[in-house]
């Protein structure tokens, strides 16, 4: 829609820069939304509060000058007049300003007075001659400034603004007070108030999430064609199991498999998702339901993501079920290729109950005598591909999902469609709360003191860092170097050894076992460590430039820890907290994994989290699953109406969604 050519101001460098990141024509370029939107005002030296973020204009009385503090750390400090008044002035990791600070300087300055209106903490700061006051939209569009690319894009608005036709019922939009489309291209890219901005990102949320929610509806009137054959298995039989366990189902560990039973007798397949928090009893649920349909006659498979986790699995599954006469098998690339095909024989035959195993049980020479159940452990971590072809294995089995990052039901019925949900909240008793800290660097030395302590008392200790091996470009912790220092810091009668992704099998296993069994006091890692690890006797954990991981994964991480009844402590290191808000902070507070990954959600959005592919979410321009939760179910209830409708506009929408759907079932 729309020649570029006829945009004032748009030449044939303009548009073949605009071609280079896929802008070929006015509607794609007005398509083009501000990433955000800034309000400049610079307020007066009077309404300044102490610890309340302000803007401010000054003027540099003296020459900035430079502290180098730490790796990754600079300190830039100059003095500044600002309205009379001579104040002291802080910013870190601005030191390339530095030759532009200069006495007789006109800066603006963002940040707050902290303990007195004498000094102030900076986090930002511009020349004041490239600051414009207003509500300025920000596109951070590659080879364009802000400026001029906000003036192309308002020329084509106006070639194009009687040519834009709305695709959502206009009843739907009234309804839920939403923003015609001719309005919205015009407030989008130029908003004179606070009220424009709040009516253009709504429209924005509500396009986007109701044609999410009409793919979810449309999936979910797909997959409830689906049927399967009801279970039979012998209660009697598993209550006989359940009564021997050496301890008692917690309340929601009884309400969640009663809730799987039922789906068990049901003549519909299955679809459900078990989340629950580190250790609150997730597997023993699974184990329940995999002997129910073993003693039904049928095979279960279970896959998990790492060789880790699969093979702690296999370890507890044949530990509790193996004296009631179940075949359980293990399955992984690292299985030699005579075992594989003999396991590959006897799942034809049936005489393996119950496989587990990683990525290898979806490979197309595995075949099942009579599959029942699949179980896919920390399931956000399989691509949907992956799950699909696990499931398609046998005749529609059901289908039981496990995550240890427990979502909001909201979200995760956005997630899983039609999918039931069920939740293990409550922890078992006896378990501690594990102490949490976050500090900057300057705490290192004691944070390591502390960890001496706890293994002089006989305890063992992680040390997780996010890089194997340092890198020039990258200035993160990194295991080698980190193994190197520790050995300098930690007394020798504590052995130290590292764990990551680069070793194989066998010595990733070698190295476990040793940890397992006392014989390492100090293991430092990557987040390969997240899952599977099961160490009672570890009481500490030290997570090194913790800003590189995300609330969820920081809390799966320290679930390694306190695993037996010993206190536990993790320490959080950043020097980040210097230069921003604490955004970890929740952490000190909570060990409820449900408050912890739903503030992950609302900071980073599912698509970071989960990632796109592993959870058919796409990524939104604006919406927030989280945050706009209350649209959400507004799009999911217009998008049922859509579904009925008989209006000509509503069919076509439905009619279009339909014929994009490409996968039979959303998982």
């Amino acid at each position: 829609m729309g020649d570029l050519l006829t945009v004032k101001g748009i030449g044939k460098v303009i548009e073949g820069k605009l071609s280079n990141i896929g802008i070929n024509n006015c509607l794609d370029l007005i398509r083009a939304f501000p990433q955000r939107y800034e309000t400049h005002r610079i307020a007066t030296y009077g309404e300044a509060e102490l610890s309340k973020e302000i803007v401010l204009s000054a003027t540099i009385v003296k020459n900035a000058s430079v502290a180098y503090i730490r790796r990754k750390l600079t300190k830039m400090t100059f003095v500044a007049n600002i309205a009379q008044h001579e104040v002291s002035v802080a910013i870190y990791n601005r030191e390339f300003l530095r030759s532009s600070m200069i006495k007789g300087a006109e800066v603006v300055i963002t940040g707050r007075f902290e303990y007195d209106f004498k000094r102030f903490m900076a986090t930002d700061l511009q020349l004041k001659k490239n600051y414009q006051e207003g509500i300025i939209p920000i596109y951070n569009v590659y080879n364009f400034s802000d400026k001029v690319f906000a003036k192309i894009v308002e020329g084509a608005y106006l070639l194009v603004k009687d040519q834009l036709i709305d695709d959502i019922p206009k009843a739907l939009l009234e309804k839920r007070q939403i923003i015609m489309i001719a309005d919205f291209y015009r407030i989008v890219h130029h908003p004179l108030t606070q009220t424009d901005i709040t009516n253009a990102s709504l429209r924005i949320k509500y396009d986007e999430l109701l044609k999410f929610a009409l793919k979810i509806v449309c999936m979910k009137s797909i997959n409830e064609q689906i049927i399967t054959r009801a279970k039979t298995y012998d209660i009697s039989q598993v209550r006989h199991f359940i009564a021997s366990l050496p301890f008692e189902l917690t309340d929601d560990q009884k309400t969640v498999t009663n809730e799987i039973f039922r789906d068990l007798k049901k003549p519909r397949q299955m679809m459900r998702l078990l989340q629950g928090d580190v250790g609150s009893g997730k597997t023993i649920v699974a184990i329940i339901a995999a002997f129910a349909v073993v003693s039904g006659d049928e095979q279960v498979v279970v896959m998990a993501p790492t060789e880790i986790l699969a093979h702690q699995h296999f370890e507890t599954f044949t530990k509790l079920l193996s004296p009631y006469g179940v075949n359980i098998a293990f399955l992984s690339s690292l299985v030699n290729e005579r075992d594989k095909s003999q396991i590959r024989n006897e799942l034809e035959t049936g005489t393996i109950n119950i496989i587990i195993g990683t990525h290898a049980l979806i490979q197309d020479q595995i075949h099942f005598h009579r599959l029942g159940l699949v179980i896919i452990d920390e399931q956000h971590r399989f691509g949907v591909r992956q799950r699909k072809a696990l499931r398609e294995k046998g005749w529609t089995p059901d289908v039981l999902l496990m995550s240890a990052t427990p979502i909001p039901r909201t979200l995760a019925i956005s997630f899983f469609g039609d999918m039931d949900v069920s939740s293990i909240r409550s922890m078992p008793e006896g378990r501690k709360k594990i102490i949490t800290t976050v500090n900057d660097y300057s705490h290192y030395k004691e944070v390591l003191e502390h960890c001496v302590i706890e293994l002089k008392k006989g305890h063992q200790v992680y040390i997780i860092v996010p890089l194997i091996s340092e890198n020039s470009k990258i200035e993160f912790a990194a295991v080698d170097t980190v193994l190197y220092e520790l050995r300098q810091i930690i007394p020798t009668d504590f052995p130290i050894a590292a764990l990551h992704g680069k070793m194989t099998g066998e010595e990733k296993n070698k190295i476990l076992s040793a940890f397992s069994h006392h014989k390492i006091a100090v293991l430092v890692a990557t987040t390969i460590v997240e899952v599977g690890v099961d160490v009672p006797n570890a009481t500490e954990m030290i997570i090194l430039d913790c800003e590189r991981f995300g609330l969820s994964q920081l809390h799966q991480l320290r679930g390694r820890v306190g695993r037996g009844g010993n206190q536990a402590y993790c320490h959080l290191l950043t020097d980040s907290i210097l230069i921003g808000t604490n955004r970890f902070a929740i952490l000190e507070t909570t060990t409820d994994g449900f408050a912890i990954s739903e503030e992950d959600l609302r900071q980073r959005g599912p698509g970071e989290i989960f990632g796109e592919e592993q959870t058919g979410i796409p990524k939104f321009r604006m919406a927030n699953l989280i945050i706009d939760q209350s649209l959400v179910e507004q799009a999911f209830e217009d998008a049922r109406t859509l579904l009925t409708s008989s209006d000509p506009l509503s069919q076509e929408l439905v009619a279009k969604t339909f014929f994009g759907i490409k996968e039979p079932n959303l998982d």
